[in-house]
């Protein structure tokens, strides 16, 4: 384990990180656990969607599906969604069918996921940033609009989807629905936010912020050259990859108080994703390879 933080003026926590698994899966671009199950979908670089399971192994679901830029489960525990760097979005099931196809025109920051009856999809294209939704059950487009730059989408609480957009005024949050529009004249703030259950992760060249869903002030730390994170489903622990291979395990109750975890050095690459298991303790990161975690407080 080494640190890559020295300063004398910040104290370290001990992650207590221990790589568990080492499942044969090269390149993966997005890791997703199915809800309330202890297995893990990855998309890899190369086009397949696999399955691992801790227990059982690891099994190739579908190939072909393009280098996967976003990959969502459906709370029905069936369905996925992928949207590829290639253009294309596909809905599919964990067994292999595909159900719909489509095209999108998304050049970069894409962002999207399975709401109760329809996909959200959010990206930059080359006039600027748009959403879109499609209805899950016929894959037919039901509406698109413009957004500002930097916005994500996210469902809430209770399943509803919302936009989000970080602001030198603060976090603001707003309903996906008719009529829903941003406040003018604030611009977005230089963070690239990520949706984690019920909170909002910004990050930065400098480190990380996290806001709950109704906005306000968030928490935040400075660790640098992150590149991905998420948080455990319980809100206590904050997982966390960089751009020099390493990913670090943060107490959420300490990250704002000058406690940098240590970091241990996982890959040789920058790490792609990371997702918690939202039963267990579980903790799976992608690079060149994937690696499976479990900790001690």
């Amino acid at each position: 384990m080494s640190r890559e933080v020295t300063e004398a003026h910040y104290l370290h926590e001990k992650s207590g990180l221990e790589a568990v698994l080492r499942p044969p899966v090269k390149h993966p671009t997005a890791l997703k656990w199915v809800p309330k199950r202890e297995e893990l979908i990855v998309a890899t670089r190369e086009g397949e969607l696999v399955t691992v399971d801790p227990v059982l192994g690891t099994r190739v679901i579908v190939e072909g599906i393009g280098e996967t830029a976003v990959l969502d489960i459906h709370k029905d525990r069936k369905r996925f969604l992928i949207m590829s760097r290639q253009g294309r979005y596909m809905i599919g099931t964990l067994r292999g069918e595909i159900l719909h196809e489509g095209r999108h025109n998304f050049l970069g920051g894409m962002d999207g996921f399975l709401a109760d009856k329809h996909v959200v999809m959010v990206g930059d294209e080359a006039e600027g940033r748009r959403l879109v939704i499609v209805d899950l059950e016929t894959g037919k487009p039901r509406g698109t609009t413009r957004l500002p730059e930097r916005v994500v989408a996210a469902l809430d609480a209770n399943g509803r989807p919302l936009l989000a957009r970080s602001t030198a005024a603060g976090l603001k949050v707003i309903p996906i629905g008719k009529g829903s529009k941003f406040p003018s004249g604030l611009e977005s703030t230089a963070h690239r936010l990520r949706p984690s259950g019920p909170h909002i992760l910004g990050f930065t060249t400098t480190g990380i912020c996290v806001w709950g869903q109704e906005g306000g002030v968030p928490r935040s730390m400075r660790l640098p050259d992150l590149t991905a994170g998420d948080l455990s489903a319980d809100g206590t622990y904050l997982g966390l990859g960089t751009r020099t291979g390493a990913v670090a395990l943060a107490r959420m109750d300490r990250i704002d108080k000058r406690v940098r975890p240590d970091l241990v050095r996982a890959f040789n690459g920058p790490v792609t994703s990371v997702a918690f298991s939202s039963r267990g303790r579980w903790l799976a990161t992608g690079a060149e390879g994937l690696r499976i975690w479990s900790w001690e407080d």
